[in-house]
């Protein structure tokens, strides 16, 4: 169940409509997941500072089981800054990303995890 998480100081009504959809397909795309197990969340208008700057910028990590790997997350980071960049303006030079990898043993999903369903 990949999650691609975006916190931005980007005002929310600045946030084009279709951003949740695009970045869904994008995820889908370069996971190579079904795009039903994509989750995609932004908080934008949030109070941030970074380099001494109040600037546009954003934090986020895309969460998920078994796709991470030195050559994967700098093909993921590629796609996923370019992306950003052209959907919200925020440039590479202000944004992090973080892969974070998930145990199928910690994701809960359906009332029980995601490990006991692909047993």
């Amino acid at each position: 169940m990949p999650t691609l998480s975006i916190v931005t100081n980007l005002p929310k009504n600045q946030i084009p409509p279709n951003f949740l959809a695009n970045a869904s397909k994008l995820v889908s795309q370069i996971l190579k997941t079904p795009e039903l197990h994509v989750a995609v969340k932004i908080k934008a208008g949030q109070q941030m500072f970074w380099c001494n700057s109040d600037s546009l910028c954003g934090l986020g990590n895309l969460a998920g089981t078994g796709i991470y790997g030195l050559e994967k997350n700098k093909y993921y980071s590629s796609l996923l800054f370019d992306f950003l960049e052209k959907e919200l303006g925020i440039p590479e030079t202000r944004l992090y990303i973080s892969f974070v990898e998930q145990k199928p043993s910690n994701v809960g999903i359906r009332g029980t995890t995601l490990e006991a369903l692909i047993q």
